[in-house]
């Protein structure tokens, strides 16, 4: 449907009757009665009935003005001037008493803007996939627990086997280390040209080191490797020039009392000064 038809309203209503402006309306757009019925959810007879004033197959006053109004809006017309064109009801007694004859559902005046209603079917859809869901999960959790079990089972028995870890070689222990610098040959120790007559420095390896002490006046006092549990006691003119390798495996006395290496150490050898 096309376009609005041009009508002058008032002037055209008063010079046909509400069906016949109805119709000519309905004739100039091109549209069949049964197009009609279907926009306006009424039967044929019915729409026929109000192109001919045919008041007496209508339910009655109301729904007549309901009906002309809704059909003057499908047809683009001005639904007021339609309605003024009706008889009054001293000229048409039909309009205040219909015929009783069965028609078919008709419905009542609609407002111009009819907001719709939802309907349930839409909800359906969701509700069942939900249903759905519920139900796996209920089915899930009911299972027997032997049967998951059985399950778990077969999964595991049909995964490879994993290769057994391959233990590391375990390091060598202290005494083994000791036995082995032990079967080396010793490196012999210098003695001092004269020998001291006093000690002024004890040296206790708790493992593996070497020391290298000289005195004043740059003769070797002491020079060796060390293992855990050697005692060296040296003494001399001071001060001893003392050179330590791993150094945090030494233990220094000196003079009976403690001596911190800590700050003079330098890449884990120590060097300081006896004095």
């Amino acid at each position: 449907m096309s376009g609005e038809i041009d009508t002058t309203g008032t002037a055209a209503a008063a010079t046909l009757s509400a069906g016949a402006t109805l119709r000519n309306a309905r004739e100039s757009l091109g549209l069949t009665i049964d197009a009609v019925s279907q926009q306006l959810k009424l039967a044929p007879r019915q729409v026929q009935a109000l192109e001919d004033d045919d008041f007496a197959q209508l339910p009655g006053r109301t729904f007549v003005r309901g009906f002309m109004r809704n059909y003057a809006r499908l047809l683009r017309l001005d639904a007021e001037a339609v309605l003024a064109s009706l008889p009054e009801a001293s000229a048409a007694p039909s309009l205040d008493r219909p015929s009783l004859t069965s028609t078919t559902r008709a419905i009542g005046e609609l407002p111009a803007d009819l907001p719709s209603k939802p309907s349930s079917a839409r909800w359906a859809i969701p509700l069942a996939l939900v249903a759905i869901v519920a139900i796996g999960a209920a089915y899930e959790f009911g299972r027997p627990l032997a049967e998951r079990g059985r399950l778990a089972l077969a999964e595991r028995a049909a995964a490879p086997a994993a290769p057994p870890p391959v233990a590391a070689p375990e390091p060598a222990t202290a005494p083994a280390a000791e036995q082995t610098a032990q079967e080396s040959p010793p490196q012999p120790e210098t003695v001092p040209a004269a020998p001291a007559t006093d000690t002024t420095a004890v040296f206790v390896f708790r493992g593996t080191s070497w020391i290298e002490v000289k005195d004043a006046k740059g003769a070797i006092v002491l020079s060796t490797m060390g293992y855990p549990g050697a005692t060296h006691a040296v003494g001399g003119t001071l001060p001893l020039d003392v050179v330590l390798g791993n150094a945090e495996a030494v233990i220094v006395t000196v003079r009976g009392a403690p001596f911190d290496t800590t700050p003079y150490v330098k890449q884990n050898v120590a060097k300081f000064q006896v004095k």
